[in-house]
């Protein structure tokens, strides 16, 4: 079978690769396979193409002829049965061309000149205020009109002297801000609304904008503070997680808390291990309290913490505790870094704009209005009137002002009827997701021209670029090909007695050679052998992983709310890693009841048996009340210890080398002859063995020897599937050659790979 995977990737590229021939008629024919011709120009544009790639090298060119070759058989036979014309055929081909149209329907200019805008906004960091007097999404256009009197009063009454902060903090609806007199900080590009950010951004301090009309409502904007960008941030962090509404005792609870932790770090104790104990960010507190992403100034909680964190200049540097609204903070500087170059940004930058609603509206305006000059757009302005002013009267159905042209796009017609059915599909498919909002008849109209004119595009992309005729042309035939062997190689390969007639018409093929059973480990120093032997004596093998016990209050054992995060971290842990098992011990304080400890190990593994845990991998044990850890703080008694085991021998070389690479390696399997160098130097029998070899210490223990002798079906099968698969493949390219008989042009195949 590895020949039919190599032809299948291979093949893959070419079509993907391909480009048709756009005048076969005066190009020469290099192949013709039945009816259908290949032209040379084709052949040797996918050819030149695979060997820039390095997907083909000149001296294989035979072996990508064959495969070509191969190829377009298979998708001519596919299309003689009729498998591109099914509905699910159809349906594949549509949504990959779909997702393929998306980068021909932008304005490209306007694209790159908003993702330039955007770039050089990244290299200023712009503090602002706003008053924000909100408006309904279905609100009518009365009320849109008091929304914006209102907002408009509100700026005059700026512009005339009174202070913005005052005015904010009595009529602005934005209640996060309204109190600090619309200060909203440092905002991050990319985080508001196009509009709302790009006077934020052109506006020099100290001015008011007019009003900004966005999603929510109606903003003044005013710049408070312009500087240069500070860059970026990676941060590790301790957190004593504490509300600014909890009450006084647990407030300075928490700020004792988070002194202690400081005062560990000032003697020099490290980062890591006061934030494995201090820290009540779960997610974190194992890795160092590393954060996963960079940060701004502007996307940081407030700018306090900004300030303080940025201030940070070393790898290793801290800050003293810091009180945000989720509790009290040392921050920790792992790496900082200025603004990337526009190169490294863009393609993020990119990412970023075509998935902002506000820009997207703007660039979709553009696309719209060059494609109605492009594609000859013209509108009856008449009949677009008669239209909106019928657009909310009742109707039969018969009016003659349905059936009118309402505007055309190189001659195609759109009509008023096909308006109103637009208007009413549209509303539908709005209200099943509850966003549909009243619009005017205007609005609605100026939709139906955007969606008439961006279908029209769509459907002609084939005409107007012939990269995309290719491309979809390609996939086309790649699914062809695919469902082809599907039908007539993989699923037939599946079929067991098939694949059991093979096996006994060539069982002279599948035979074990002389083979061990054998565990094969070598190190670089003596005591490493001895720790390494006494860690992979039997699966499953102990691990150094560690994991927090989990306590709980005095006789009982229900979950705290840390508990439940543990466990859903524990559950993450061995779902990501399939080869591991856990001991549960339950324990108790001497104070508590007989069975407290075996219940609290017992809800565990049922919580995580619930969650899809195999009971297989989980050993349950009760240490009761003989194993206390404290005899002043009992709570500590009253846990559950959780330790890790792996049945893959790999996990345990990981361990050894996390400390010094290549210090051990060891395998468990059978081998046979040349597989492994040390088995090779010694006899094969069975028992251990420890010797010197190159440079290592070695220690062998074989368990089994096998003696030559032909493989089961069920040890061969493996094997048997990709050998009956290839026999499949073969007999089915020549059925299809005898039914499209092959001609080649034997010299313009040797001008072309030559």
């Amino acid at each position: 079978m590895t020949h039919i995977i190599r032809l299948f990737y291979i093949t893959t590229a070419c079509f993907f690769l391909c480009i048709n021939a756009t005048n076969a008629q005066t190009e020469p024919i290099a192949i013709k396979i039945g009816n259908r011709s290949i032209t040379s120009n084709e052949l040797s544009q996918t050819y030149r193409r695979l060997l820039q790639s390095d997907s083909v090298k000149k001296d294989k060119s035979q072996e990508f002829f064959n495969n070509f070759l191969n190829y377009k058989l298979m998708v001519y036979a596919a299309q003689g049965m009729g498998k591109d014309t099914t509905k699910a055929f159809k349906e594949e081909v549509n949504s990959y061309r779909k997702e393929l149209a998306i980068p021909y329907l932008v304005d490209k200019m306007l694209l790159e000149k908003m993702i330039q805008e955007t770039y050089e906004r990244m290299r200023e960091e712009v503090r602002v205020a706003h008053i924000f007097i909100p408006v309904p999404n279905n609100a009518s256009p009365a009320d849109t009109m008091v929304a914006f009197d209102e907002i408009r009063t509100l700026r005059l009454r700026i512009l005339k002297g009174e202070p913005f902060e005052q005015i904010a903090k009595n009529y602005s609806q934005d209640i996060k801000t309204a109190e600090k007199g619309g200060d909203m900080g440092f905002i991050a590009v990319l985080d508001n609304n196009y509009g709302f950010e790009t006077a934020s951004y052109r506006n020099p301090k100290g001015d008011i904008s007019l009003p900004i009309h966005t999603e929510k409502g109606y903003h003044l904007v005013k710049v408070l503070e312009k500087r240069s960008s500070r860059g970026k941030v990676k941060l590790a962090h301790i957190l004593i997680s504490v509300s600014p509404n909890d009450k006084p005792e647990i407030i300075a609870a928490a700020k004792k808390k988070i002194d202690e932790a400081y005062e560990y770090l000032k003697k020099n104790e490290p980062f890591e291990g006061v934030c494995k104990i201090y820290s009540n960010d779960l997610n974190t507190k194992g890795k160092g309290g590393v954060l996963s992403k960079w940060f701004e100034a502007g996307t940081l909680i407030d700018e306090k913490m900004a300030n303080a964190v940025f201030a940070l200049n070393n790898k290793g540097d801290y800050t003293t505790p810091i009180q945000t609204s989720l509790g009290w903070h040392i921050f920790r500087l792992v790496e900082k870094k200025p603004l990337l170059k526009f190169e490294e940004l863009s393609q993020y930058i990119k990412e970023k704009v075509t998935a902002d609603p506000s820009r997207g509206l703007i660039i979709k305006g553009n696309l719209v209005k060059r494609l109605k000059k492009d594609n000859n757009f013209q509108e009856s302005v008449s009949i677009k009137q008669e239209a909106l002013d019928n657009f909310y009267k009742d109707r039969m159905g018969t009016e003659d002002y349905l059936g009118k042209t309402i505007f055309t796009i190189n001659q195609t017609s759109s009509t008023v009827r096909e308006f109103y059915s637009f208007v009413m599909k549209t509303q539908r498919q709005l209200a099943k997701i509850g966003a549909l909002n009243d619009k005017s008849e205007r609005d609605w109209y100026n939709l139906f021209v955007e969606d008439r004119n961006l279908r029209y595009e769509e459907s002609n992309l084939e005409l107007k670029y012939p990269e995309f005729r290719s491309e979809v042309q390609d996939f086309r035939e790649g699914i062809l090909q695919k469902e082809f062997l599907n039908d007539n190689i993989f699923e037939k390969s599946l079929d067991s007695l098939a694949q059991l007639r093979y096996f006994n018409q060539n069982a002279q093929n599948y035979q074990y050679t002389n083979r061990v059973l054998a565990k094969v480990v070598s190190t670089d120093r003596r005591e490493t052998m001895e720790q390494a032997k006494a860690s992979l004596l039997k699966a499953p093998y102990p691990m150094n992983r560690r994991f927090p016990e989990i306590y709980f209050e005095k006789d009982k054992s229900d979950f705290s709310t840390d508990a439940q995060k543990m466990l859903y971290d524990l559950t993450v842990i061995l779902s990501k890693n399939r080869d591991y098992t856990i001991e549960i011990t339950g324990n108790s304080d001497p104070e508590e009841s007989e069975t407290v400890s075996s219940q609290r190990a017992r809800k565990i593994v049922n919580y995580l048996i619930n969650k899809g845990i195999s009971p297989m991998r989980i050993l349950e044990k009760d240490d009761s009340k003989y194993k206390p850890v404290s005899k002043t703080d009992r709570s500590k008694n009253m846990r559950v210890g959780i330790k890790f085991f792996s049945n893959s021998m790999d996990d345990v070389v990981k361990r050894f080398n996390a400390l010094k690479p290549g210090s051990l390696t060891a395998d468990e399997r059978f081998f046979k002859r040349g597989d492994n160098d040390f088995l090779d130097s010694i006899n094969w029998t069975i028992g251990e063995s420890s010797y010197e070899a190159k440079g290592r210490q070695v220690w062998v223990n074989i368990q089994k020897v096998e003696e030559p002798r032909p493989k089961t079906f069920k040890e061969a099968r493996g094997q048997v599937i990709k050998d009956y698969q290839t026999v499949l493949f073969n007999n089915l390219i020549n059925q299809i050659k005898a039914k499209y008989p092959v001609v080649l042009n034997q010299e313009e195949l040797n001008r072309v790979l030559n």
